[in-house]
């Protein structure tokens, strides 16, 4: 990409759009929710400086990656004090096999959305309440719905399970 302002909005809406794939990678490596946070951050900024370094036929979220996993070198050799869950030869490991992940994540991403679409009305508000962006507690749910507390984790735990079957149905037979 040019080294212009375009290049740095680009990068930053393909930064915004694999989000949360890159958070998770990132918690993945860094079990320090604070400090995940912290380098999550970090990439952001270092993504933006070297937008110009992204190639437009490249694979951003590779090339991200590789700075989440640099990022996260640097963290464990600032911080050698504290324990260090990952090797290096292990947390290149990891980062090379994140990119196979990738491959079927449209896949199940598309097969999971038409399971939620076949969940019953009061099980998708349900689970539309407790995984939002800002969840809701079980007791909190129970509250608003009059429901036990107990009642809304069998329905959790119900709607899950269905998703997960639904899910695996769908990936076998192809239809995601």
């Amino acid at each position: 990409m040019a080294n212009d302002e375009s290049s740095t909005a680009g990068v930053q809406r393909l930064f915004l759009q694999h989000s949360a794939r890159l958070r998770g990678f990132v918690f993945g490596l860094v079990s320090d929710r604070a400090a995940a946070e912290d380098l999550f951050q970090e990439i952001f900024l270092t993504v933006t400086h070297k937008a110009e370094d992204f190639r437009v036929d490249g694979n951003f979220l590779a090339w991200a990656r590789g700075i989440a996993r640099l990022k996260a070198l640097e963290y464990f050799r600032k911080y050698s004090r504290r324990p260090q869950l990952l090797d290096d030869d292990l947390l290149e490991t990891l980062a090379a096999s994140a990119g196979n992940a990738d491959d079927t994540w449209e896949e199940r991403r598309s097969a999971l959305a038409g399971c939620i679409q076949e969940l019953a009305p009061r099980a998708r508000q349900i689970l539309e309440m407790r995984y939002a962006e800002a969840p809701v507690s079980p007791s909190e749910i129970a509250q608003r719905l009059t429901w036990t507390v107990n009642a809304v984790h069998v329905a959790l735990t119900r709607a899950r399970k269905f998703l997960q079957e639904c899910t695996r149905r769908r990936l076998a037979a192809g239809e995601a």
